[in-house]
């Protein structure tokens, strides 16, 4: 009793939808129903009866077969606006079976997952491409399967609705380009600061020439090429229109972090630090501003 109460349950749970292949086994039915009426073959019969007993267990096998499983979205990546990035969910099967031919579909994106194993959880990766930056909801998430026959469309609604920040889409000029066209502004080089040895070196703009006149054998060049103090980034002069602003201030805040230098965002109306905010912080600013 308890079995078909838990299976009742379960049942619930789904939405089911036909497919193309059940008109297939309708019409099937219905050819071998005439065959066998008016030739009145056993063979016919027991073919009839075989797809007739498949096509009515295919409902309850693929009940228990996505039923029971449970999704919950574990974390996910920077969000940048139209651009791939994952989200990573748990998929747990609490049954005493396997689970075969399952699909996550979120947000318009799905992938497909062989095989969950009985009472185990197995992490599922599942691609995103926000198409504009601010608040995503991650919403309308459900299981798909067709298992056993083809002939029956199992949905499971999932509850994991969620909010990320989808940060702008870093692009624009590198910041290695942006500091060239800046150097100025950061100071130079000492006459013998910042200098190795390179005996390939091919660039003769960037040869100490102190250190040849020394006679040394190998050729020295400068090996600072970056800032040592904050740099300055001002909104105003980082594009054309605010879109291309906030991508190119994006593309410099994951630069500047990558190479771990400080750095300042003037704003409109606030200041954007470094060393007093957290990088994931600064790009939820520029993504909601």
């Amino acid at each position: 009793m308890n079995f078909f109460q838990t299976f009742n349950q379960t049942r619930k749970r789904l939405k089911q939808r036909a497919t193309w292949y059940s008109l297939l086994v309708v019409i099937m039915l219905f050819g071998f129903f005439l065959e066998a009426y008016m030739h009145n073959f056993n063979l016919v019969y027991i073919t009839l009866f075989f797809v007739f007993g498949a096509a009515m267990s295919a409902s309850p096998l693929g009940i228990l077969n996505i039923g029971r499983l449970e999704v919950k979205l574990k974390n996910c990546e920077r969000l940048f606006a139209k651009e791939q990035s994952f989200c990573y969910f748990n998929c747990h099967n609490p049954a005493t079976f396997e689970s075969y031919a399952i699909e996550l579909h979120c947000m318009e994106q799905h992938t497909s997952i062989t095989r969950i194993p009985a009472q185990k959880t197995i992490p599922v990766k599942l691609s995103l491409i926000p198409q504009k930056r601010g608040n995503l909801e991650i919403k309308e998430c459900f299981l798909q399967s067709i298992f056993p026959l083809y002939t029956v469309r199992f949905i499971l609604p999932l509850e994991c609705e969620v909010t990320r920040t989808v940060y702008p889409r870093p692009a624009g000029v590198s910041l290695q380009e942006y500091l060239a066209k800046h150097k100025a502004a950061f100071g130079d080089e000492q006459d013998f600061d910042g200098i190795r040895y390179d005996a390939q070196a091919h660039n003769l703009a960037k040869v100490h020439w102190p250190s040849v006149a020394k006679g040394e054998l190998a050729i020295k060049v400068f090996d600072h090429e970056l800032p040592h103090d904050t740099l300055h980034f001002d909104f105003i002069d980082a594009g054309e229109s605010d879109e291309a602003r906030l991508s190119q201030l994006t593309l410099w805040t994951l630069e500047c972090e990558q190479r771990s230098l400080d750095f300042e965002i003037l704003l409109p109306q606030e200041r954007l630090h470094s060393q007093r905010m957290e990088i994931d912080e600064i790009l939820t600013k520029l993504a909601l501003y």
